[in-house]
């Protein structure tokens, strides 16, 4: 039995995602063969469930769950199938900012659509050269009377190619923010938003990532999001909740990958008994065991302190970083076990693991990134 902190709290929400652990788990296995493309079939049972808005607030048709259920979430789904732990807490992360930033008009107007599952929201920040560097924004926000005209690039935006509306970030050219980021929500059916699919992609193969242009896209001035020049701080927040939720993914994993390599391990037989019983297997699978539960930890202290509204910066950044490079060592560890039928996708899930779990060492904010967070959050005292 998985460790809960709160078990009232966090086993109905693993007993949840095991109903239907096994169905996305071989939906997944299928779209993983297929060129990438956005898999609706799982989307729609996750929003069925009530997993895509599981912690919105109920008021806006949200689950109104805490942030520990939410990360307990990502961890069982993650189990079960990683690409379907992001068609679930996406939703979430995009529309995050509305949540926290938006006004009471557009709350109502955006919120529980997308708590419904019935449109797909993105978060737009990253550009072709504006990634960790996430202030250095090319994306200009015109002012022309009550509208905004957007203009500029967007890529490893999740979802954004099958999304309908997004937050997107760049500098209002105005003297006094024109220097600063500010956040517009802007629904995607507008002239002049195109979106491409990328393709080729490691793993996460149908939670899908894109490219997105805005070609003097008209958007009304009442879709700013809070503040003019805020939007770099209104990022931020949002992001240190999305590494809780991408640590507890690499937990889950990383689970899963011990799992399959305790159940291999005893039933392959080598010199003549289960390779479990070789000193060497036994020493991966403690140091395997002893990383997870630690990141577990890690993931669950960092979601108390976001519930209990403490600063938890800090303890994203950490429960991330830790998180990411454990699941590597995981998965790696999982491939060594099973050799050959770790490395043949046909045989175990192994492979498909390997190449899932690679992102969560560079989105929400790299390896390299948590560190000097971590850093600055240490030494400042």
């Amino acid at each position: 039995m998985t460790y809960n902190l709160n078990p009232e709290l966090q086993q109905p929400v693993r007993d949840m995602v095991k109903e239907i652990g096994p169905e996305i788990e071989k939906l997944g296995r299928e779209c993983d063969r297929k060129p990438d493309a956005f898999s609706f079939d799982i989307f729609k049972i996750l929003a069925a469930k009530g997993f895509v808005g599981l912690s919105m607030p109920k008021k806006y048709g949200g689950g109104g769950r805490t942030a520990l259920e939410f990360a307990t979430m990502m961890e069982e789904i993650a189990y079960w199938d990683p690409p379907s732990s992001l068609l679930a807490g996406i939703s979430e992360l995009a529309t995050e900012p509305i949540i926290n930033f938006g006004s009471d008009e557009q709350k109502q107007e955006f919120v529980p659509k997308a708590a419904s599952g019935e449109i797909i929201p993105a978060f737009a920040l990253t550009e072709p050269n504006a990634g960790s560097d996430a202030v250095n924004q090319k994306t200009t926000i015109a002012i022309d009377g009550d509208d905004f005209i957007i203009n500029g690039e967007k890529i490893f935006i999740m979802h954004g190619d099958v999304a309908h509306v997004g937050v997107v970030f760049g500098k209002i050219q105005e003297e006094g923010v024109r220097d600063k980021v500010s956040a517009v929500i802007v629904p995607f059916d507008l002239p002049g938003v195109k979106s491409a699919t990328l393709q080729h992609k490691m793993g996460m193969k149908y939670a899908t990532t894109a490219r997105l242009w805005f070609e003097n896209v008209k958007v009304p001035r009442k879709n700013l999001l809070g503040e003019p020049g805020k939007g770099f701080k209104y990022a931020m927040i949002t992001l240190d909740g999305a590494r809780i939720g991408i640590a507890a993914q690499a937990t889950g994993l990383a689970q899963r990958a011990l799992d399959e390599s305790i159940k291999y391990s005893k039933s392959r037989i080598a010199f003549g008994s289960p390779i479990s019983k070789l000193q060497a297997i036994q020493w991966m699978i403690a140091d395997m065991s002893t990383r997870i539960e630690a990141g577990r930890l890690l993931t669950y202290k960092a979601a108390q302190a976001q519930d209990a509204g403490e600063r938890y910066s800090l303890f994203a950044a950490q429960a991330k970083l830790f998180t990411a490079e454990m699941s590597n060592f995981c998965v790696d560890r999982a491939m060594q076990i099973h050799s050959g039928y770790g490395y043949i996708g046909e045989f175990s899930s192994i492979e498909k693991l390997y190449r899932d779990q690679r992102i969560t060492e560079i989105y929400e904010g790299t390896s390299e990134i948590q560190r000097l967070v971590i850093a600055n959050s240490v030494l400042r005292g």
